[in-house]
């Protein structure tokens, strides 16, 4: 058979590898583990800085510039080659520029050569200088980073002053209004909740874009979560004129194992949105077990939507020509959950008819936890010590507290408490993380010093799991992230008091 080209010769072969090889900038060497002698090309030279004349043909020329933290990788990665663990080799290494810098090298290789008994006679491979590519994922590292710690900041600046508004709006719905009055002030909650809410999306979308979203598994109620939903809505829906409707299937069981914030913000989410998006009609909450799986369906009859894809993309949101606000990150966030849980979610819908989101989630049931905290258990009254350096927090908290009954002393600094504390006793104290001079963690840390081995309640306005879960492996009782409501405090001071 002929072919298209006719056949090149030896010297026309080279010369179009060479150009190939120019124009990738591979550095090429070629290694006999037998001997240990290496042959390098120019470009294997010039990538070090050097010419070629200044390099020996040894294995040592390539160990002596590997920087000694990543040569034994590079030794396990050749090895597993050799012995046939791996197809080929590759590590990628910093080596020393003749300049004294470091750069990063994307080290490739293969043996094409065996002696007779089996032992590789030849392992040929490139280099490649991907420095400028590590410094730009470095760049882009330090970046993420940085978004991070801003939004962690304003996220807390933004929630401590918000606990300080939600605290007090509930002393005030516990008083005396008219109706005129309390429906306003209702709003006014129903908004501060909402835009704690978009705090919450925001930084869970940052924290899973980064791959840091944190999923826990335990035992938790899940008809009481679902239910709590409905009472979280009831009124929202309400005051639309649309009807809220829930259907939990028989055998769901109670206790399932999973992460249950997850599974209640993955809801919380799902139903705020066919609330928000439904001008009149229904929404529709479903559960059903299948299994170790269970499935939650919630369908409204809103306007449906034309571009199922486009919804869990981030910052969009269906075009209805009804500004419904928020920033449209309510189902990114949802598919980013439930994906994490391994779960799956799926979305129905007919334009003019409403929509249908179905979420498939692993939570096989379980047995309830030896404790159960109950917020309807009656907290006999306490001596609490609250410490928070700001005086609207102090105050909300102290409000709380004392319309339970208990009888409440508070101070400003972690200092304060301390001192507080070695001449006088409590029965809890309410601590917070951020304060100047000596924080909440330093607080606890001289408190057990000196044997005072009362309950600490750890309060901050960061609402991370991740926080969570550290302070409590530190030794403080219970947690509480800001904004925290009465039924709340109530959960922590019983899971104080029992721990």
């Amino acid at each position: 058979m002929g072919t298209l080209l006719d056949p090149l010769d030896a010297d026309a072969y080279v010369h179009r590898l060479e150009l190939v090889l120019a124009g990738t900038r591979l550095g090429l060497w070629d290694w006999n583990p037998q001997t240990d002698e290496v042959i390098f090309d120019e470009r294997w030279a010039d990538m070090l800085g050097h010419t070629l004349d200044e390099i020996p043909f040894t294995l040592e020329s390539w160990s002596s510039r590997v920087h000694p933290d990543d040569l034994p990788a590079c030794y396990a990665d050749i090895r597993a080659h050799m012995e046939g663990r791996t197809p080929f080799y590759e590590n990628v290494p910093r080596m020393r520029h003749k300049s004294g810098r470091w750069v990063h090298i994307l080290d490739r290789g293969r043996i094409v050569e065996r002696d007779p008994i089996g032992r590789p006679i030849r392992f040929t491979g490139s280099h490649t200088d991907i420095s400028a590519q590590r410094e730009a994922e470095a760049a882009a590292l330090e970046l993420a980073r940085g978004r991070t710690r801003f939004l962690a900041t304003i996220s807390h600046e933004i929630r401590t002053p918000m606990h300080g508004v939600l605290g007090l709006l509930e002393e005030v719905l516990c008083g005396e209004l008219s109706a005129d009055q309390r429906n306003l002030v209702e709003l006014v909650q129903r908004s501060c909740l909402n835009l704690t809410t978009l705090i919450n999306d925001v930084l869970d979308f940052t924290r899973a874009s980064e791959g840091k979203l944190q999923v826990t598994s335990a035992p938790f109620d899940l008809r009481a979560i679902v239910l709590e939903t409905r009472a979280l809505f009831r009124a929202r829906a309400a005051a639309k004129g649309l009807t809220l409707t829930y259907a939990l299937a028989p055998g769901l069981g109670d206790w399932v194992q999973g992460d249950g914030a997850r599974v209640r913000q993955s809801l919380v989410n799902l139903i705020h949105n066919a609330v928000k998006f439904t001008a009149r009609g229904e929404v529709r909450v479903s559960v059903a077990r299948v299994g170790d799986e269970i499935r939650f369906a919630v369908a409204d009859t809103g306007p449906g939507i034309a571009d199922l894809d486009r919804i869990f993309h981030p910052y969009e949101q269906e075009e209805t020509g009804v500004a419904h606000g928020g920033a449209g990150l309510g189902l990114a966030i949802v598919r980013q959950l439930v994906e994490a849980m391994g779960g799956a979610i799926a979305v129905e819908s007919d334009l003019g008819s409403g929509s249908t989101f179905t979420v498939r989630l692993p939570l096989p049931t379980t047995s309830p936890p030896m404790v159960v905290v109950d917020a309807a258990v009656e907290v006999p009254q306490l001596r609490v010590l609250i410490t928070d350096d700001d005086v609207i927090n102090q105050l909300v908290a102290r409000a709380l507290l004392e319309r339970g009954g208990h009888d409440v002393t508070a101070v400003n600094t972690g200092l304060e408490a301390v001192s507080e504390l070695s001449v006088h006793d409590y029965d809890v104290v309410l601590m917070d993380l951020n304060m100047p001079e000596l924080n909440g963690d330093l607080a606890l840390s001289l408190l057990r010093a000196r044997g005072i081995r009362v309950p600490v309640i750890a309060t901050t306005a960061d609402a991370s799991s991740e926080t969570r879960s550290r302070r409590l492996g530190a030794g403080f009782s219970a947690f509480l992230s800001k904004p925290f409501n009465r039924a709340e405090l109530t959960q922590a001071l019983i899971t104080a008091l029992r721990a």
